[in-house]
């Protein structure tokens, strides 16, 4: 049986694969920080949840639709906190495979997402972007 925070975070997952922002809005805490952690990746930094509501449709437009699909393989969880790996697949609408690995922590507080810190390959993820955002 899959605690609650696994099941908050997997929903969480799917409402982004299926573009559907508003159970996404609803997932999220009011108070929502998300960090895409990478240094020099664009893109990369702290975002509110009106941010990060406004910037995922056109980051996701990238996408083939269903894309990409975030596969979680371990979780870890420590009270409120999770850590989940993760695996993101999908195509890009310029034909371009992405497949890129992530850690990805959690805080879930009321049964909604509070805080991401996400993790993942940068330099794969700055090469496979710039070249779907420029076709």
């Amino acid at each position: 049986m899959k605690a609650e925070a696994e099941r908050i975070i997997e929903e969480f997952g799917e409402a982004i694969m299926r573009r559907d922002f508003e159970r996404l809005s609803e997932l999220l805490h009011d108070d929502l920080s998300y960090e895409i952690c990478g240094i020099e990746l664009a893109g990369a930094g702290v975002f509110d949840k009106p941010a990060i509501l406004a910037t995922l449709p056109q980051v996701l437009s990238l996408f083939e639709d269903g894309g990409p699909r975030m596969t979680i393989t371990k979780v870890f969880q420590d009270g409120d906190w999770i850590i989940a790996e993760s695996t993101g697949a999908g195509r890009f609408r310029n034909g371009t495979d992405y497949d890129n690995r992530y850690v990805i922590l959690y805080e879930i507080v009321g049964g909604r997402v509070r805080t991401v810190r996400e993790y993942m390959d940068t330099q794969h993820a700055a090469r496979l972007f710039a070249a779907a955002a420029a076709t």
